[in-house]
């Protein structure tokens, strides 16, 4: 970030997909239903979080702030055993002409795990959370930077921030790997790992299924998604976003 922005960014590491993970043992190629979605822009998802007290507000006290990045930490990991594309990066496949998610960790991987402070008149938690009109110049702030315009690129960055009376949770996650939905699937499996109750969140609904077998084209489905990529991200493996998100 800028020098002059108003966020410190104070810890930067990688949340690894555990070794214990069922991970797929080849990269996942992009059907021709998925390709499109290596150019659109990131899915880009803010919470914020106002402190309790304890008191009559209603609100549990709030843990130090320390505790809550040790807590999202260690919880994303355990997320992640269930979500592992989302652990990986988006590669092109030059003697196919493929896009897939490769979920194994050699060359890197993983997710980029921010922890930064907000420290600025802007940076009240309770305003930020109850502003009828919200301030995308600071919610802009409390999300990761993710390079998309690439490949490999990473799924996924989350960004932990602390704010005035509060702290804000911030994902960035490239559409290649998730839509709407599935953002906030993962995003549910990762506060139950964090509450202590991931087992409970695993039964009452399973992970992930990865078999490409289960997607049903007609002949020559494969040869349609290198079409796809062709048309839209012609010069790959850089890509450029022509799909505003706006």
């Amino acid at each position: 970030m800028a020098s002059d922005s108003p966020v410190t960014i104070l810890e930067e590491a990688r949340v690894s997909v555990p070794a214990t993970a069922a991970l797929p043992p080849e990269p996942l190629v992009l059907s021709a239903l998925d390709a499109l979605w290596v150019t659109l822009p990131l899915i880009q998802r803010v919470l914020i979080f106002v402190d309790g007290d304890g008191g009559e507000d209603g609100r549990r006290a709030t843990p130090p702030f320390a505790s809550v990045v040790a807590a999202l930490r260690a919880s994303l990991a355990e997320t992640l055993a269930r979500f592992p594309t989302l652990g990986g990066r988006i590669v092109h496949l030059p003697a196919t002409g493929d896009a897939a998610i490769d979920c194994r960790t050699h060359g890197g991987g993983g997710v980029r795990f921010v922890v930064a402070e907000f420290d600025d008149a802007d940076a009240d938690a309770r305003r930020l959370a109850g502003d009828e009109d919200h301030d995308a110049d600071a919610f802009r702030r409390l999300v990761p930077e993710l390079d998309a315009g690439e490949l490999p690129a990473e799924a996924m960055a989350a960004q932990v921030t602390r704010l005035r009376g509060g702290w804000a949770l911030g994902v960035a996650m490239h559409h290649a790997v998730v839509d709407g939905r599935s953002v906030w699937r993962f995003l549910q499996a990762w506060a139950a790992a964090c509450r202590g109750e991931g087992d409970k969140d695993l039964a009452a609904a399973p992970p992930p299924a990865f078999d490409r077998a289960a997607i049903k084209l007609l002949a020559g489905g494969e040869e349609l998604a290198r079409t796809v990529l062709r048309k839209y991200a012609p010069d790959l493996p850089k890509i450029v976003c022509k799909i505003s998100s706006v």
